[in-house]
Parts: C-alpha cells; sequence; structure tokens
C-alpha cells in the first residue's frame, strides 16, 4: 500500500538560508535595579533561595541572577537581579544594554539605593541617575511600576539622608530596608505580593 523502501530518488531544489540571532530574555514578576553595590544580591538572597556572590567592591554580579520568592499570602513570584547600572547603561557603558533587556518583561521594578554614602545627597541622585537610564533605554521601562527602597539603614548616620530623600520625593511611597539584618524585609515582601496579585 506505501512504498516503504523507495528504490528512486529526484534531484532536490536549493534549499532555504537563514542567519537568526536569537537572545534570551530573562522572564521574571520582579525586577531589581540600582547602583552597584546597592545591595541588590544581599536582598535576593535574603528573599530567596538564590546565592549569588556577594562581596563589597562593584560589579560582583556579572549575570543576572532568578530567586523565587515565596509570600505569606498570594502566588510565589520570580525575581530578576542584574549587575548594577552607570550612567551611560543606556549606551551600553558596563555592558547595560545586555541587563536592561532582562527586566523589560518584569511587572514591577525594585529600586535599591544605597542610604550609606558620605554624601546626604547621594540616594536623590542615584535616584535621578537609574531612572534617566532606564527612561533613555526604553519609555516602557521608565514607565513599569516602581517600589523605591532605601537599603543599608541599619549602618550609622543614614537617618538625615533618609529624611533629605523623602523631603525630594515626597509623592513617592519610599521603604526602608536592611538587607543584611532583614529589617523592613517581610514588608517589602508583602508588599511585592500585594502588587502583583493586583496585575
Amino acid at each position: 500500500s506505501t512504498n516503504r523502501a523507495p528504490r528512486y530518488s529526484q534531484p532536490g531544489i536549493p534549499g532555504i538560508e537563514l542567519k537568526l540571532k536569537l537572545e534570551l530574555k530573562l522572564l521574571a514578576d520582579v525586577g531589581l535595579v540600582g547602583l552597584p553595590n546597592a545591595g541588590k544580591s544581599t536582598l535576593i538572597s535574603k528573599i530567596s533561595a538564590a546565592r549569588p556572590k556577594i562581596a563589597d567592591y562593584p560589579f560582583t554580579t556579572l549575570t543576572p541572577i532568578l530567586g523565587m520568592v515565596e509570600p505569606n499570602f498570594g502566588e510565589p513570584f520570580a525575581v530578576a537581579d542584574i549587575p548594577g547600572l552607570i550612567e551611560g547603561a543606556h549606551e551600553g557603558i558596563g555592558l547595560g544594554i545586555s541587563f536592561l533587556k532582562h527586566i523589560e518583561r518584569t511587572g514591577i521594578l525594585v529600586h535599591l539605593i544605597d542610604s550609606f554614602q558620605i554624601d546626604p545627597d547621594f540616594p536623590l541622585k542615584a535616584f535621578n541617575l537609574i531612572n534617566n537610564e532606564l527612561s533613555k533605554y526604553s519609555e516602557t521601562l521608565a514607565q513599569k511600576t516602581q517600589i523605591v527602597v532605601l537599603n543599608k539603614t541599619d549602618l550609622p548616620d543614614t537617618i538625615q539622608k533618609i529624611e533629605v530623600f523623602k523631603n525630594a520625593l515626597k509623592d513617592i511611597q519610599i521603604l526602608t530596608i536592611s538587607a543584611i539584618t532583614g529589617e523592613g524585609v517581610k514588608d517589602l515582601i508583602n508588599l511585592l505580593a500585594t502588587n502583583l496579585s493586583k496585575s
């Protein structure tokens, strides 16, 4: 009924050649953004089972890290820790473009800011720099829901800087945490779970 062992062939036709460049974009619910050494890796290790390398020098994280968070209520959610962004990241400086693409598909951005710098205006400068880079890279990315988090509040002399920052951004909800001690981290997880359940 069918020709199971054919004994003839036909000349083929020229094939089609196609060159593709495939890009992997991580899929996460939450993206952590901030300058190098803001404490992003420490935070993701605190809220998930992810164990990124943590050290006190810039660009310890060289590739994006994913972690799953199990909140007290709601569904588990994925968090992406991307390497620290610097000025000019939207142009590829510091490999910024290759990092920024991983947070394009996130629902929420956690903007982590180091509150333990000598300059009392540093948190505001860091906030503006990162938001400027996000908007230059993609207006869609700049419009994403952001949760602004001041980290390292367990260290001395951070209270004044936190107040300066909060006074400058009165219309924005700002959380304060210490990723090392865990202070305020549960509040952050609950806020993320609440926001994700609404979307």
